[in-house]
């Protein structure tokens, strides 16, 4: 992997850090996952966002691979 896509990957996962972080202050404390006929099946903590904070590096990473 060329240093390029390295500061790409890392600045990917900046901005949706710093995207996720700036909109953990606007959302409730719960966050429904799946809603059903009868309203949300399940919630979780706003705080679960932070788990896909690394989606677009990763998802960039694979893209780069396969086109090599």
């Amino acid at each position: 992997m060329s240093t390029k896509q390295k500061g790409i990957m890392i600045i990917l996962t900046l901005v949706t850090l710093i995207g996720v972080l700036a909109a953990l202050s606007f959302l409730p404390d719960t966050i429904p996952l799946h809603f059903g006929v009868t309203g949300a099946g399940s919630v979780a903590s706003k705080y679960c966002l932070l788990i896909f904070v690394p989606v677009p590096a990763i998802l960039y990473w694979a893209i780069c691979r396969k086109t090599k």
